[in-house]
């Protein structure tokens, strides 16, 4: 994909008039793609294309692809492998050029069906047609309020925001969402690859990067296709300062194995490409947790000018259960400034040991949180702050919603990150709360701190590129 052609590709991830060739009631396909266009919104219209019904699910069918009105502007393939090539004609001989092949039987059964994928591949690229797949659940695209989506595992409607989301994996790809919508952060797009006759992860990268919505790039990768391209994009993401998070399956000869069965991609070498990442300023995680979280805190939070992180809680044994995190993750946790000890001496109940991590004890955050996450802030030897937060369960937790204030006043303002731990179970109510007002929080200590860790190496590696704010 070239940036000139971003146009076209706006295009593509914007289609008002699907067909919908080999729509049935016998299958989920098109029952997938049409409640979850209903879910997204009002203005996708469907045409299916059935020889043999009048209607499916209420909606007028059409008896070919030659029948069809002039609107169609896209089209979604779920007939059988051995006949999409001469649906691809058709759809051709009726200038539709942006189509979904939902159909699998391709590279990811074996040989014949890579011949097959190789055919598609060489009639798209003659006949200029942009193709996603095959063996594919298609895209979603919030900030239109458009789905082009088969699968049904997406739990909830993904609100419009700065994360985008690209996977080779359907099923892998519909649980990280469903994990950014329940963290209540919004997706700039969501695009499935599957085996990438023609469409790949790269193409997506690139599209992402040049969007001016996505802030941060997710991925879940079985195999790349073009490495030096590749490069090319992590350079230009980090001279935008996006950043690109992603799962890279293949550390294993299982996965290796896995990933060439079900996508048809080589996994290629893991340790060259670890290095890769390193020197590109690709964030490599390895689970969706832990890329939730980090794509989380990226797209929340500011970057911190330098890698040392101040931590206060309200336990000796959290304390030290947090430090063994840090250290286990690189996480530096400098000794306080003799000014600030000073200051939290004055601040703490006098059986109160200022150090990092603070431990505040069960009395000492009842009183000038305030002034506590203040102090930590102007101390000079600290550039991100995790101060304690509570997590409300309802609008009258008093003690909650005093104590939160104490960081929530000045979040927007503050000259360094802060990001709260949360003490206590998040329900739906502190959710929304946290997301309603902008907060990146660490939840899941063992993945938070991880994040916390991504979010300093990647700041570190932006300064050490000479890339400016």
């Amino acid at each position: 994909m070239e940036t000139r052609n971003q146009h076209r590709w706006q295009q593509f991830f914007s289609p008002r008039h699907i067909a919908v060739i080999g729509a049935t009631t016998k299958n989920q396909w098109f029952a997938n793609c049409l409640l979850n266009a209903r879910q997204m919104g009002e203005g996708v219209h469907f045409y299916p294309v059935n020889p043999k019904a009048a209607e499916i699910f209420g909606i007028p069918a059409y008896p070919s692809i030659a029948a069809l009105p002039e609107t169609i502007d896209f089209a979604i393939i779920v007939v059988k492998a051995a006949l999409v090539k001469d649906v691809l004609r058709q759809l051709k001989e009726r200038s539709i050029t942006h189509v979904l092949l939902v159909a699998s039987g391709f590279a990811e059964v074996g040989q014949g069906g890579a011949s097959l994928q190789c055919e598609i591949q060489e009639y798209c690229r003659a006949h200029d047609i942009l193709l996603l797949g095959p063996n594919c659940l298609g895209f979603m695209n919030p900030s239109l309020s458009i789905s082009i989506f088969a699968g049904a595992s997406v739990e909830g409607i993904p609100a419009a925001g700065p994360i985008g989301v690209v996977a080779q994996s359907g099923a892998s790809s519909e649980i990280m969402v469903t994990k950014f919508i329940k963290k209540a952060l919004g997706i700039s797009l969501y695009v499935t690859t599957g085996n990438e006759a023609l469409i790949t992860a790269e193409d997506c990268l690139e599209y992402l990067i040049n969007d001016g919505r996505t802030k941060v790039v997710t991925a879940f990768i079985e195999g790349f296709r073009n490495i030096p391209r590749l490069m090319h994009l992590a350079r230009e993401a980090a001279r935008r300062r996006i950043p690109i998070v992603l799962i890279k399956v293949g550390r294993s000869g299982k996965a290796k194995q896995a990933a060439q069965s079900h996508t048809g991609a080589m996994a290629g070498n893991d340790a060259v490409l670890d290095g890769f990442f390193r020197q590109a300023g690709i964030i490599r995680v390895d689970s969706i947790e832990e890329l939730v979280e980090t794509a989380s805190l990226l797209a929340r939070c500011p970057l911190p000018a330098g890698a040392g992180l101040g931590i206060c809680t309200l336990s000796g044994g959290l304390c030290g259960m947090y430090a063994d995190l840090c250290t286990a993750y690189g996480i530096e946790l400098p000794s306080l400034a003799p000014e600030t000890t000073a200051r939290l001496q004055e601040l703490l109940p006098d059986f109160a040991q200022p150090d990092n991590p603070l431990d505040l004890t069960g009395a000492g955050f009842l009183h000038g949180m305030d002034e506590i996450v203040q102090t930590l802030i102007a101390d000079p030897n600290l550039d991100i702050i995790a101060p304690l937060s509570i997590a409300p369960v309802h609008a009258d937790d008093t003690l909650a919603h005093n104590l939160n204030t104490s960081f929530l006043a000045i979040l927007a303002s503050s000259p360094k990150p802060l990001v709260p731990i949360i003490f206590r179970e998040i329900g739906d109510y502190a959710r929304d709360y946290f997301q309603s007002r902008g907060v990146p929080y660490i939840e899941h200590p063992a993945v938070g701190f991880k994040a916390v860790a991504h979010l300093i190496q990647y700041a570190a590696f932006l300064r050490q590129a000479g890339i400016p704010d």
